[in-house]
């Protein structure tokens, strides 16, 4: 008995302030629907200092022009500070912004080396361009080019490593912005094969944006404020082996963001960490979801909370509620009996205090409205569902009792086998099945997908997608999700790669590689 009051009393104070220690087992639906509670009186650790924004890198005339290095430099993350291997010496570099038409000229210099976490030697590199319809082809988002490190000391790889785009240890990618590509967010990191957790984890990955989607679909909201935030995770020093890794938002814990009474904001929300699930929510809000993995919603939908499974990005509108101190934080995930530790965890604060916005009162019936300017929409949910579909598949994830190797159909990945082959122009149906006690993320490179269906009530949403969430078997039947996806954009020609987005899986063995040819016809 005097255990079960201890316990309704945690309870009872967890539900109050939110940031009790032991308040991680909270269930995620009743922090969820918090939304129209009073602020917080206390939250333990918060600090006033903002929540610190990235530098922006702009396309000028036409042509976004970068110089990336990746190399150890000191950080701080999360209070700590600590040598690490990062783009530019910095843990969240610059956000790249193109348009659509726009010429794009990343230099990546591999000056890899020994730091404090996760590598301890030089090791190749190279740059994904994650949710970007492009050519797989050199010089754009050819995944199997391996830049080598200017250091000695690095193991032998299989992949491209003479390239005339190559130069001792800079690689020259370049690559056109499709006139029709999809806005939004996308993001660009470390897709070696074996080191992509280990190089993610250590900070390597950064937002690329398609600007224009709030100008051209949401006029009304392109003078709000916008502030981008991007979710990390992190194995810091001295982290054991199964420890739960560190969540952070731009690089930090704990950190207060200042809003209005009735001011309206749009965030740009980005998971960009190597392993860990975000489910997002800030205490007392609802938003209004505008976009999805770089993909307009036509029909903005209202939410209490956001799933951002690794490589999955948002665009929200948030209205400051009453002032007070509210909670911005990551719930409780459950990732299956066999998933890693992905509880609530506090990232920051929200401080709403100033004088009441009273003149973004129209903003709230503007989003009950569809997107303006639909058709430039592309690709479109309603033009796929209607093509003919070509092919059924299915996509088999699977992995070993120890959870230490990976599988898609039964094969662990081989960098030079062929294990899917379609035409340009065809669209199939996959279905994504995961027989394995954890959860998966199903990512395909090169294009975006549409998804029909999720089972076993996943809170992950349909819609166009280039990541999603893949529920684990729940009393013997395999989680499931339904796709449709269309091999029709020429710029895709060539050979690709289809993954799980847990960095970890994909390094041991869960990728395929997939080629679209052109029709003999």
């Amino acid at each position: 008995m005097q255990a079960f009051s201890t316990r309704l009393l945690g309870l009872l104070l967890c539900n109050a302030i939110l940031l009790l220690p032991g308040c991680n087992s909270i269930g995620k639906t009743s922090l969820a629907n918090r939304w129209d509670s009073e602020a917080n009186a206390t939250i333990v650790g918060a600090k006033e200092h903002p929540i610190p924004q990235p530098e922006v890198i702009g396309s000028v005339n036409g042509l976004l022009d970068v110089a990336l290095e990746a190399a150890p430099a000191k950080v701080t993350v999360a209070g700590r500070t600590f040598l690490s291997n990062v783009y530019n010496s910095s843990y969240i570099p610059p956000v790249l912004k193109a348009k659509r038409g726009d010429k794009v000229r990343i230099k990546l210099v591999n000056n890899i080396g020994t730091a404090d976490i996760m590598i301890d030697k030089p090791q190749f590199t190279n740059l994904h361009y994650h949710g970007m319809n492009i050519t797989p082809q050199e010089p754009g988002d050819n995944v199997f080019v391996l830049v080598p490190p200017a250091l000695s000391g690095s193991d032998p790889m299989h992949g491209i490593t003479q390239s005339p785009y190559l130069k001792d240890n800079t690689y020259t990618y370049e690559y056109a912005v499709p006139k029709d590509h999809p806005q939004g967010l996308h993001w660009y990191h470390s897709h070696t094969h074996g080191y992509g957790e280990d190089q993610v984890l250590s900070g390597m990955s950064g937002l690329l944006v398609i600007d224009g989607y709030i100008e051209q679909h949401y006029p009304e909201l392109n003078t709000l404020q916008r502030k981008t935030f991007l979710l990390k995770d992190i194995a810091l020093p001295d982290t054991k082996d199964g420890d739960p890794k560190t969540k952070t938002i731009n690089g930090t814990i704990g950190a207060t963001e200042t809003i209005r009474p009735g001011e309206w904001q749009v965030w740009n929300l980005a998971n960009i960490g190597a392993d860990s699930f975000f489910e997002f929510v800030v205490d007392g809000h609802k938003f209004w979801m505008l976009a999805r993995d770089g993909n307009v919603i036509e029909n903005p939908e209202e939410e209490t909370s956001v799933l951002l499974p690794p490589a999955a990005r948002a665009v929200i509108a948030i209205q400051g509620n009453k002032p007070g101190l509210y909670g911005i934080r990551s719930l409780d995930v459950d990732t299956g009996p066999a998933g890693d530790d992905n509880s609530q965890v506090v990232l920051a604060s929200l401080k709403i205090e100033g004088q009441p916005v009273t003149e973004d009162a129209t903003l709230a019936p503007r989003l009950l409205r569809p997107a303006a300017k639909i058709a430039s929409i592309h690709p479109r949910a309603e033009d796929l569902k209607k093509m003919p579909i070509t092919r059924q598949r299915v996509i088999e994830f699977s992995e070993t009792s120890d959870g230490k190797t990976f599988f898609i159909n039964r094969k662990q990945y081989q960098h030079d086998r062929i294990d899917t082959e379609v035409k340009l122009g065809d669209v199939e149906e996959w279905t994504v099945r995961n027989v394995t006690g954890e959860r998966h993320v199903f990512h395909i490179h090169q294009l975006d997908f549409l998804v029909k269906e999720i089972n076993h009530d996943d809170q992950d949403s349909t819609g166009l997608r280039d990541t999603i969430d893949v529920p684990y078997q729940f009393d013997g039947a395999p989680g499931e999700v339904k796709l449709i996806v269309p091999f029709t954009n020429p710029n895709i020609v060539g050979k690709f790669v289809y993954h799980c987005h847990i960095l970890e899986h994909a390094d041991n063995g869960m990728m395929a590689n997939i080629v679209v040819k052109k029709s003999t016809k």
